[in-house]
């Protein structure tokens, strides 16, 4: 058999993989609207970081149409399974919420036997992600949906058209240009495909947040959110993350403007491992960094939740693909930092760019100073027109209503459920 009839078997197979998926949902929807009774619902998490469906849940735990459980599971690999199993614990529990424990020392608490779902949501859209047990792999024939984690800014396979988007009962997608995204690139055309708004928007848009900074006077809030890929993963492209240059550059700043800015750094999770990889950091050297921006007296180190540290602060400096949308709920300034836009936008959809180019972009040393001077202490901020109707053009939840809110009501539509 030739390449070509390979590559068509192979793609045959799927596509009949994704139909046989859709009709077995239009049989469970069916069976379901007869049920008269709640609807098993399991979230499936992974890490606090990824952990987006808190709103969904607390809706369907007051809802007697849903009988919700979360069943904590970690990423297989990981190399910090047992600190992601413990975030869970204590983010439940400081909220008086139960859940499925995960046990590292015993057999996988069996989702499919002991629940037999109807619903389940996933975090991430990848197979062979979790132990048999929970992977996705072994709940296609149930209601499977994902809401993205991030504000996918960039297209490909990767973000519309692997096998989980094709054979997912719903993806919650954020806006319309998602939608048209899914519908251009993935195998089923995007009919899973409903539109609700970005996850956390519903944490952002709250009425009031708690602050997070250290009193430090009345001076400007900038967060400074470097990427952890101080390394290239392709031989033509150069790296995303900007550290390596910007590593003492910031440290400079902040003690020349002390008593005019504080700094929030802010570093990718993943950072810190790929420092203490590289040859010339090494744990030593990168705990001594994160120490001086934890003790310095206008700056703070912040490794955990991001919201409220945002919508209280003044600006953003940044290489983050998923702050490039996200911090536009704050409608301030941010600046992107980045030698060479070209290879960047060229992986973005027509969004993604949007996101872009209401920021101001930092090449140089110049340029960042250029920004806290101008745009930052003296407030002269020429993009705020464009933020302010991007903000209103694509990050506020459709229908008026929370994302939270349009998720439980497409469910329900979907169904017939009756109150």
């Amino acid at each position: 058999m030739n390449l070509v009839s390979k590559t068509l078997n192979y793609l045959w197979l799927h596509l009949w993989q994704y139909r046989a998926n859709e009709r077995q949902h239009r049989r469970l929807v069916q069976q379901l609207r007869k049920a008269h009774r709640p609807l098993k619902v399991v979230f499936m998490a992974i890490d606090v970081a990824y952990w987006r469906y808190q709103h969904v849940y607390e809706l369907m735990q007051n809802d007697s149409r849903f009988r919700p459980t979360i069943v904590l599971s970690p990423c297989i690999g990981h190399e910090h399974q047992e600190q992601e199993m413990e975030r869970l614990r204590q983010y439940f529990d400081a909220r008086g919420i139960s859940y499925v424990d995960y046990d590292f020392n015993a057999e996988p608490y069996c989702v499919r036997e002991e629940i037999y779902p109807d619903i389940v949501f996933f975090p991430q859209p990848y197979e062979h992600l979790l132990c048999k047990a929970h992977d996705c792999l072994n709940f296609y024939d149930r209601l499977t949906c994902y809401m993205p984690y991030g504000f996918w800014i960039s297209t490909g396979k990767l973000s519309y058209n692997m096998h989980f988007h094709n054979r997912a009962w719903r993806i919650y997608h954020c806006t319309g240009l998602h939608l048209k995204e899914a519908q251009r690139v993935a195998t089923n055309h995007g009919r899973n495909v409903r539109i609700v708004g970005y996850a956390n928007a519903d944490d952002f848009l709250r009425p009031h947040h708690d602050d997070p900074w250290r009193p430090s006077g009345n001076v400007k809030r900038i967060v400074w959110a470097p990427h952890f890929s101080i390394v290239s993963s392709s031989s033509t492209l150069p790296p995303r993350s900007n550290f390596l240059w910007m590593a003492e550059l910031m440290v400079t700043l902040a003690k020349e403007y002390e008593g005019r800015i504080q700094i929030a750094f802010k570093p990718h999770p993943a950072l810190l491992t790929q420092l203490y990889q590289h040859p010339d950091w090494g744990q030593e050297r990168t705990d001594r960094y994160y120490d001086l921006w934890r003790t310095m007296p206008n700056t703070q180190l912040e490794t955990g939740e991001f919201i409220d540290l945002f919508m209280t602060s003044d600006a953003m400096i940044h290489d983050s693909g998923s702050f490039v949308v996200e911090y536009h709920y704050t409608k301030n300034p941010a600046m992107f930092v980045s030698k060479d836009m070209r290879p960047i936008l060229e992986s973005l959809t027509d969004f993604g760019k949007e996101a872009h180019n209401i920021h101001y972009i930092g090449a140089s040393e110049a340029d960042i100073r250029r920004f806290i001077d101008e745009v930052v202490l003296q407030d002269h901020d020429p993009m705020r027109p464009q933020r302010e109707q991007f903000f209103r053009d694509y990050l506020l939840p459709p229908g008026g209503k929370s994302v939270a809110q349009n998720v439980v009501d497409d469910i329900v539509e979907s169904l017939n459920l009756e109150q």
